[in-house]
């Protein structure tokens, strides 16, 4: 027996994938079950948009959808809801648009339902929907347009080339300013609007299913993660203009996106390096590790040993388009590559090391062969042997493992939407032991919510404890715009608290897209990346 009764309320029976996602995960889940299909048909009216506006837009998605991966196209295509909820436990309801509230009320709390979960828009009025479920109605809203629409979703953000777009849940109160936020989180924001769009409504299912789990846990004393990205003014509808004038920028971005192919004009990774008791420099005033001409070297991670820095690093070749873990030292004012670490037949990156019982460990990022794998040296620094999986089938890259309290703690980048981003979440898990293939999963999975500071960038560990996460910062068409250097103040299997650090910009290069996303500090060493578009 389920616990929880949830009711779906949607414009009409034909509709989107991925709403089909979210009966559909109900329907398997443990704890809830979709007990009704509540179905008010949309009417025209004068909040619909023009036929004009309509038809423009129309033409703008059977363009773009061409471009959409096949699970994005499935996710934006309709059919009958009906088709996935189990016809033996779901009433499907259905409600006239006009009925007068105190009629609705009575026909939807006859059939005692806990949830009810607005899906896009519906014409249900607040007064129509009072008193419809035990815990209230939730709603999803995007791009801070109207709260009651999501036709546009994803499409300011694209044409204002915003760095990230934003979706909310909300609990739907008697009048508009009392509804009450329940989460939000963002996304770094997608080169067109319809692939923007997807990402939005897959983000948004996630957070519904995070806070369901949440409520099926009864876990009311443990305080999610900060929201941190804040509303922004309540955009309109697009009108015929806008779409115009969209075609129009995304003509310039794609034909400059072009002439960097046909000029070979590639964003290349460098690596520098200071001496320093602190963890900030003038990181101008660097050592500059060079890469040869095709190939680039990024994510370094500084080890020393006999008091000598040793840097390991991706080092990616643009022709086999593979990274593998390459090692320099520094010695009389010069670098000096060492060698080859580790060649695998999958992509290597973000080399992290650290030491656990007198033996030196790396966890490389082998998302390649989706698992995060544990490698212990057996002579330093050029031979490795992988010593165990600590897990498998899983989508994680930029893995960070260190101690702190009583536990181990594994900070990874996870992929819950199927190949489309690791930079939108972090997900801690703790264990007794660094070596250990059974992780437990944070009380607040995952417990940084959005691109600007969720993906790992490095990590410092003072000797007195103080954990200084680095994280990257994305921007819109710019993978690694800037990196923030975030203090954890509070660590526990139920809490997670951490300040925000300022974000550094490569500035300092004075070149185009210039970018920075890793740092680290360790034994008086700071070792950093930087690219720019030669």
């Amino acid at each position: 027996m389920k616990t929880y009764r949830v009711g779906l309320l949607v414009d009409g029976y034909e509709q989107p994938g991925w709403m089909h996602e979210m009966a559909e995960w109900l329907t398997h889940s443990q704890d809830f079950e979709v007990a009704a299909l509540l179905v008010m048909d949309a009417e025209g009216g004068e909040n619909s948009p023009r036929l004009s506006t309509r038809a423009l837009f129309g033409v703008l998605s059977r363009l773009e959808a061409r471009l959409l991966p096949a699970k994005q196209r499935m996710s934006l295509a309709c059919r009958d809801m009906r088709q996935s909820v189990s016809t033996d436990t779901t009433t499907v309801l259905a409600l006239a648009p006009g009925m007068p509230a105190p009629e609705a009320q009575n026909q939807v709390e006859a059939l005692g339902l806990d949830l009810v979960i607005m899906l896009g828009a519906s014409p249900a009025t607040r007064e129509q929907m009072a008193g419809w479920a035990r815990l209230g109605v939730w709603q999803l809203s995007y791009s801070d347009i109207a709260v009651a629409t999501s036709r546009y979703a994803g499409f300011w953000e694209v044409y204002q080339r915003e760095d990230h777009t934003t979706v909310k849940l909300w609990r739907v109160g008697p009048k508009e300013d009392q509804d009450e936020l329940l989460d939000q989180r963002s996304f770094n924001t997608e080169v067109f609007w319809l692939k923007n769009q997807a990402r939005a409504f897959s983000l948004g299912n996630f957070m519904v299913y995070d806070a369901l789990q949440a409520l099926a846990r009864v876990k009311q004393g443990v305080a999610p993660p900060g929201m941190q990205i804040m509303s922004g003014m309540r955009r309109e509808d697009p009108v015929e203009w806008d779409s115009a004038a969209y075609i129009a920028r995304q003509a310039w971005l794609m034909s400059d996106l072009i002439v960097r192919r046909i000029m070979k004009r590639n964003v290349r990774w460098r690596i520098g390096m200071f001496p320093s008791a602190r963890q900030q420099a003038v990181v101008s005033e660097a050592m500059v590790l060079q890469p040869p001409k095709g190939r680039f070297f990024a994510d370094p991670f500084v080890y020393t040993q006999d008091k000598k820095p040793y840097i390991f690093f991706e080092d990616y070749d643009f022709t086999s388009r593979k990274g593998t873990i390459s090692v320099a030292t520094y010695s009389d004012g010069a670098f000096r590559l060492l060698g080859t670490a580790l060649n695998l037949p999958y992509h290597l990156s973000f080399p992290y090391i650290f030491e656990h019982d007198g033996v030196t460990y790396m966890v490389p990022e082998t998302c390649g062969n989706r698992s995060i794998e544990l490698w212990k040296c057996t002579e330093f620094p050029l031979k490795w042997e992988l010593d165990v999986n600590l897990m498998t089938n899983i989508s994680a890259v930029d893995t960070i493992i260190f101690k702190h309290g009583e536990y181990w703690w594994l900070l990874t980048n996870i992929d819950r939407t199927d190949g489309q981003s690791h930079c939108d979440e972090l997900f801690a898990f703790f264990s007794d032991s660094p070596r250990s293939t059974e992780w437990t999963p944070h009380a607040c999975n995952p417990i940084v919510r959005n691109p600007m500071r969720a993906r790992n960038a490095g990590i410092v560990v003072s000797p007195s404890g103080e954990v200084i996460r680095c994280a990257q910062y994305q921007g819109f068409c710019h993978y690694g715009k800037g990196v923030s250097l975030n203090r954890i103040e509070e660590l526990s299997p139920s809490t997670y608290v951490e300040t925000d650090g300022e974000i550094h910009y490569a500035s300092f290069l004075r070149k185009r897209h210039a970018s920075m996303h890793h740092w680290h500090h360790q034994g008086g060493h700071t070792v950093f990346d930087f690219a720019y578009m030669e």
